[in-house]
Formats: structure tokens, C-alpha cells, sequence
């Protein structure tokens, strides 16, 4: 490594060491009185949270800032300076290169020998062509200069450390306020998007919607390299990997491992958790459906489980206990005539675009009918039956298994009836405002580029999805309760 970049290095190193010892001080950023008091006027002009409405001689115009910029508070202060010297350091960090000439020529010369070798493969060698690949992304990060030495960066990972240590002995109760308000950890942003007037072709022809639906019912094909409905074989490690959280491994003790001098890097026990958490290991193939019918159809499937599973049992509790009733059901009807698109922009915000945010809005939804639906079978049982049951010598849980829950179940499968109907809609809504995958993404996509025939299909296709959900229904409820109706 040059000696230029190792000289910036330890310099940076000594600005993040400086910065956590400055920021355990109570006087830092170090204002001045006269810094202080343009501050104190900045946050007067600034307004407080919210849509900030601005005077002017024609009237008043909204400013699309709803959170103040200028830091209000002392602590506010020393995290906003912190994190600007933050900042600088990190630029400058990336902007080093450890350039070495001799890298360049064997890179260069490794580079050739991989672009022969490829050629000389056939469809058939697809494993080693990966492999060559991979050591060509590697070339290019050497060839961009951004791979140092073993422990080259040691004592700058240490200093981060420490400073991280610092800042969150700093935050006080703000941890709690982070915790409650932004328990995702992401920040969710988006850009910019433009529209144009279409040409009014609101009804295609017949064949071309039909030509247009096998063509993306083709896995080859799809809507953005995305089949509609298809089955891969996936390894089950990635499987485990997706259902084990990656915080298993850091909380293990001692060090994750590096390369050594050699460029080989010795596994040790952390190190092999961490695989397995993350799936980057073998094991054996499964089939598993994927694509955009099947991603809408697992959300609302898992939003309806989630809200059968919570909402059935407290519906019940509340339908048999006053006190139950009395105070879950003020907060129940209090969010329950909310449409569910109002609450889909805040979940979104603090849960991601991802899957969660989506499941958690399917899950609000089937809730409050879930437990509506069993409460109300629950008051409905007639006291007579529960009395004769009592007579018999049943217990309080005989009673509760034999006689309210099959009395509460045509109410419970109805509820869940009306549920899937709630979740459908709501999800391709959601999917409308972010999705990256399912059927309300391809609509939403269509309605942009006025793809006419692929909107035609997508409506189809819900409509079938929707009537294949009731029919199956219906089906478990002929066959589950065939004494509904009959007293």
C-alpha cells in the first residue's frame, strides 16, 4: 500500500478518536455566543414540525419542509455537528485509492487468461463460467482500488467502535423516542415519476388481451422479468437463512474472520454461523411457486392468518367477558371505520416497502372483522344450550370447545369470508403505492406505459384469485358446519 494512503488513513483515524472525545464533552460543538444567537433566530424563522406556512405580499404559499432543519435543542446540535464531521470524514474515505502498478499488470494479465478461458466453455460448464465471473468482479475492485491489506483498516474500525459506543451513551432517552417512532431502522424515499395523456384505448381487442396473457403466463418472458405464476427450485439454506435473523451471529463472541496476507481466509466458528444464518451454504433443492400471483396471494394468505389467530380468540374473550368488551371495544371501533388505504402511507413510512409493511396493513384489515364477527358469535350462543351443558357436568372449557366456538364458527368462516374480500382490495392498493412485485405492481405499471390489455388481466386475474378464495371457502364451510342454520 502506498505510503500517501496510509498517511490518510491514520490521519482519518485521529479525526474520528478526536471526534469521540470531543463528543463526550458538555460544551461541544463549542458555540460561540454570536453562532448561538444566529442559530436561535434561524429556529424562530423556521417554524415547528409540520407543513409550514409562509407569508407573502400576495398571500401565503405552503413550504414543503414538515421537519425543522436547524437543530433546536443542545443535544439536538451536537448530533447534527457530529454527524456532518461524520460526513467529511466519510467522503474522504471514499475517495481513497490504494493504486498499485504491479495489481494493475496482473490483474490485467489474470483478466485475459479468464476472457480465453470462458470462451472455451460450453453451456454445460456453467458453474466454472460463474466462478471466472467472480474472480473478474474481484479484478474490478482491485483495478478501482478500493481493497487494502489485512488490518490495514484495523485501528479505523476501532475508532468507529468507540465513537458508536460514545453516541449511544449520548442519546439518552432519545433511544426509546427511536425505537417507538422508527422501529424499522430505514429510511423509505422516492423519486421522481412523470405521466402523459395515452390515446383513450380503453378496450382492447379481445386476441390481443388473450395473445397478451400467454405471452406473460410464459416464465420465460413475464412482466419485468418477473413470471406471472411459475415454480423454482430453491435450495432450502436460503430458506433458513430468510427465517433466521442475522443478529444470531454478532452476538456471538470474538471476531468475524479476514484474509490474511496470502489472500486465504481461515473460518472459524463465528464465522460458519454467520453463513448459516445468512444461507451461504448447501443443502438440498425444493420446488417453490413464485412470482407476481403468488407474492399477492401469500400477503393476503399471511395478513388473514395473523388476523384469524389474534382476532378469533379476542373476539371470543370479549363476546363471554364485560369487562373484555368494555375495554377493547372503544379501540376497536375507534380504528375500524378508518379506510385501510389512510393508515397504508404511515405503514409503509415506518414498516418499508417491503413484504412487512404490506402484511401488517392485510393484518390490520382481517383484524377488526375477525373479531367482530367472533364476538358476535360468541354473545349469540343461546343460554339455553350453554345451561344444558352445565347440567351435564360440563367444565368451563368443555363448555367454551362443545358448545360457544361451534356456535361461534358460521360467524368466524362468514367473517373470514368478508375478510378476503377487505384484504384483496386492500392489497393491490398497496401494491399500488409501493410494491416492486404482485399484481396491483403490474396494474400500477400498465396504467403508466397504458398498457390497456395488461390492466384487462390483472383485473381477471384478481377477480378469479377472489372467486377461487370464496368458492374454497364455501367448500370448508358445507363441510365444517353442516349444522349452520338449523338452530
Amino acid at each position: 500500500m502506498e505510503i500517501n494512503t496510509k498517511l490518510q488513513i491514520k490521519e482519518l483515524t485521529e479525526q474520528i478518536k478526536l471526534l469521540s472525545s470531543d463528543f463526550q464533552k458538555k460544551d461541544y460543538p463549542f458555540e460561540t455566543t454570536e453562532q448561538k444567537a444566529e442559530r436561535k433566530k434561524a429556529v424562530s424563522e423556521q417554524g415547528s414540525w409540520g407543513i409550514i406556512t409562509v407569508r407573502t405580499g400576495t398571500g401565503s404559499i405552503e413550504n414543503t419542509i414538515e421537519v425543522p432543519m436547524v437543530p433546536e435543542t443542545n443535544k439536538g446540535l451536537k448530533f447534527h455537528v457530529a454527524a456532518e464531521e461524520l460526513k467529511i470524514i466519510n467522503d474522504k474515505f471514499f475517495k481513497l485509492r490504494n493504486h498499485n502498478p504491479q495489481f494493475k499488470n496482473s490483474i490485467k494479465k489474470i483478466k485475459d487468461e479468464i476472457k480465453a478461458y470462458r470462451k472455451s466453455l460450453d453451456d454445460t460448464d456453467e458453474v466454472a463460467s460463474t466462478f471466472a465471473k467472480d474472480i473478474v468482479k474481484i479484478a474490478r475492485r482491485i483495478e478501482y482500488a478500493s481493497i487494502y491489506p489485512p488490518a490495514a483498516l484495523n485501528k479505523m474500525k476501532t475508532a468507529i467502535i468507540e465513537f458508536d459506543n460514545v453516541q449511544k451513551d449520548q442519546q439518552g432517552g432519545l433511544w426509546l423516542v427511536d425505537l417507538i417512532l422508527f422501529p424499522a431502522g430505514t429510511i423509505v424515499s422516492s423519486g421522481t415519476s412523470c405521466s402523459e395523456q395515452g390515446s383513450g384505448r380503453w378496450l382492447p381487442k379481445p386476441s390481443d388481451t388473450f395473445n397478451k396473457f400467454i405471452l406473460m403466463s410464459k416464465p420465460s418472458v413475464g412482466y419485468k422479468n418477473i413470471p406471472l405464476l411459475w415454480i423454482e427450485m430453491i435450495d432450502v439454506s436460503s430458506i433458513v437463512g430468510f427465517i433466521l435473523p442475522d443478529w444470531i451471529a454478532d452476538i456471538l463472541p470474538g471476531e468475524y474472520p479476514i484474509h490474511t496476507n496470502e489472500g486465504i481466509v481461515d473460518q472459524n466458528f463465528k464465522g460458519q454461523v454467520l453463513k448459516v444464518v445468512t444461507g451461504e451454504f448447501k443443502l438440498f433443492k425444493i420446488p417453490v411457486p413464485y412470482g407476481h400471483i403468488w407474492d399477492s396471494f401469500l400477503r393476503v394468505f399471511l395478513g388473514l392468518v395473523f388476523g384469524i389467530f389474534i382476532g378469533v380468540p379476542l373476539g371470543l374473550f370479549m363476546g363471554l367477558n364485560r369487562f373484555a368488551k368494555g375495554f377493547f371495544d372503544p379501540l376497536i371501533e375507534l380504528y375500524r371505520p378508518v379506510p385501510p388505504l389512510a393508515w397504508a402511507p404511515l405503514i409503509i413510512s415506518v414498516l418499508g416497502i417491503d413484504n412487512t409493511g404490506k402484511v401488517f396493513l392485510l393484518f390490520m384489515v382481517s383484524l377488526s372483522i375477525m373479531i367482530i364477527s367472533a364476538r358476535a358469535g360468541a354473545s349469540g350462543t343461546q343460554l339455553s344450550k350453554i345451561h344444558a351443558a352445565h347440567s351435564l357436568g360440563a367444565s368451563k372449557k368443555q363448555i367454551l370447545r362443545y358448545v360457544i366456538f361451534p356456535n361461534s364458527l358460521p360467524e368466524i368462516l362468514t367473517g373470514i369470508r368478508v375478510a378476503v374480500g377487505m384484504c384483496w382490495g386492500t392489497l393491490v392498493a398497496a401494491e399500488f403505492l409501493a410494491g416492486t412485485t404482485g399484481i396491483g405492481f403490474v396494474e400500477n405499471v400498465a396504467k403508466k406505459y397504458f398498457q390497456y390489455e395488461v390492466i384487462w388481466i390483472t383485473i381477471f386475474i384478481m377477480g378469479m384469485l377472489g372467486l377461487l378464495f370464496d368458492i374454497t371457502l364455501r367448500k370448508i364451510i358445507d363441510k365444517t358446519i353442516p349444522w349452520r342454520g338449523k338452530g
